[in-house]
């Protein structure tokens, strides 16, 4: 081999498309094992999965990629990837652009190389959400379930947040932002301090203390276990439950 084809400035670009294998790299540096078609054979007697190069991955420029600051990559073990070897035809030190989406028709002999513990079933690669070519919009999806949609779709132009469980945080067009909890239970932890009006639709349950200073609340039945504290608060006719050995401190109109 023409060693010269090795150097970065007149040298040799090589490129390749490979199938990440190990992405457990001890040394948190975020490198992946890949094994690259047309370089490494996908009998795993004779090049084993440790027996590959560590690739480092390329992160975007919205990545600062120094101490500590910036986003990690989420390849999994089974991504498609495409990227070059920086010491040309050698073929022993590659660096990963970004990876590729596609569809598994069926699921591959995971005892051969090219494989990983991905995928599980056959199918498209591409989040369920972004499937839709009817609508603009972004879609990050975790390894769980977690989603972030960004969703420039007119006029619906929104931003959802939902949990694998189901509960999820959506900022609407006008600004207005919904909270669906799959357990109904919304938990605000500390003190929490609202400026404003707050507006309770429909019967709510309070626990602990409730203090309300100069609020409005068109709740029909407020109930609390513990203390409801008004200051200069407009309540209207509405009934205040106590339960427990809660107290009441307040007198609605």
């Amino acid at each position: 081999m023409n060693r010269e084809e090795d150097q970065f400035i007149g040298g040799q670009f090589v490129w390749f498309t490979g199938v990440v294998e190990d992405i457990s790299d001890d040394t948190n540096l975020g490198r992946v094992k890949v094994r690259c078609f047309g370089y490494h054979t996908d009998d795993k007697k004779i090049i084993k999965t440790d027996d590959l190069p560590w690739a480092t991955v390329m992160g975007p420029t919205t990545s600062a990629g120094v101490q500590g600051i910036g986003i990690n990559h989420r390849l999994l073990p089974g991504s498609w990837v495409v990227g070059f070897f920086r010491d040309g035809p050698s073929a022993q030190d590659p660096l990963i652009m970004g990876s590729i989406a596609s569809q598994v028709e069926e699921l591959p002999d995971k005892s051969k190389g090219f494989t990983g513990v991905y995928p599980t079933q056959p199918g498209l690669d591409m989040p369920v959400l972004a499937r839709d070519r009817s609508t603009t919009k972004q879609v990050i999806q975790t390894e769980s379930g977690h989603t972030i949609e960004l969703d420039d779709t007119f006029p619906v132009e929104q931003i959802i947040v939902t949990h694998m469980s189901g509960s999820t945080l959506t900022m609407h067009r006008d600004g207005t932002i919904s909270i669906d909890s799959s357990n109904d239970v919304i938990t605000l932890d500390g003190n929490t301090s609202i400026t404003g009006t707050l507006s309770v639709s429909d019967a709510t349950t309070l626990q602990n203390t409730l203090a309300v200073t100069g609020a409005q609340t068109n709740a029909s039945t407020i109930v609390a276990s513990d203390t409801i504290t008004d200051s200069g608060a407009t309540l209207g006719t509405h009934t205040h439950t106590e339960q427990g050995d809660g107290n009441k401190t307040s007198t609605p109109d």
